[in-house]
């Protein structure tokens, strides 16, 4: 009868060590899972700073133009003026 116990826990221990590997298994699927969707973010948030930076820096791009065609309208005028005059 004293074997008995002890088999019982054996049993016990076994069954405990078969969902412990259950479980790393499952958890090395999940690490595997979080690696992929850390990249797909990271990759996502490289594209948005990009897009972000690429419109800042054409609406930059577009006020500077605008200035130097005002200026090009404003030298125009004073030409069309000075030649009106003379």
């Amino acid at each position: 009868m004293a074997k008995d116990p002890e088999n019982l826990v054996l049993v016990m221990l076994r069954e405990i060590r078969a969902k412990q590997d259950e479980h790393s298994e499952r958890f090395a699927g999940i690490e595997t899972e979080l690696a992929d969707v850390k990249k797909q973010l990271s990759s996502m948030s490289k594209v948005v700073t990009y897009s972000l930076g690429q419109t800042s820096e054409t609406q930059l791009r577009q006020t500077e133009q605008e200035l130097r065609i005002d200026e090009l309208f404003d030298k125009i005028e004073k030409l069309l003026t000075e030649d009106s005059t003379s």
